[in-house]
């Protein structure tokens, strides 16, 4: 999986079982870069929420995660951190934006 800026647009390619797949690099959940999260066994995880995206088609196959560190925090953070997992679950995941495919002469061509 590798991310690259094509004609402007930050794109994420992913070879896999069918072949090379580009998705618009931008996570559903919260736009972060979905470049420096990890493809394994078929799907993409966002790095920032743990969010999980079929890496064929792009589709949402895990929702995103909060996960509150083992470590005893003050009770204001908390606090904040409750809140904001509230903010996060209304934030509703899309599925990756796919962009069309061609493998020409040993060139990847992305059409964005």
């Amino acid at each position: 999986m590798k991310g690259v800026d094509l004609a402007g647009a930050k794109v994420v390619l992913v070879h896999g079982p069918s072949g090379i797949r580009a998705f618009e690099d931008r996570c559903g959940h919260m736009s972060a870069p979905i470049s420096i999260g990890s493809l394994k066994s078929g799907v993409i995880k966002c790095a920032l929420h743990a969010a999980v995206f079929d890496a064929e088609t792009g589709a949402v196959r895990g929702q995103p995660q909060m996960h509150m560190p083992a470590v005893q925090l003050p009770p204001e953070m908390m606090e904040a951190m409750a809140a904001m997992g509230q903010i996060m679950a209304q934030i509703r995941c899309e599925p990756l934006r796919p962009f069309p495919v061609a493998v020409e002469s040993g060139q990847v061509m992305v059409y964005v």
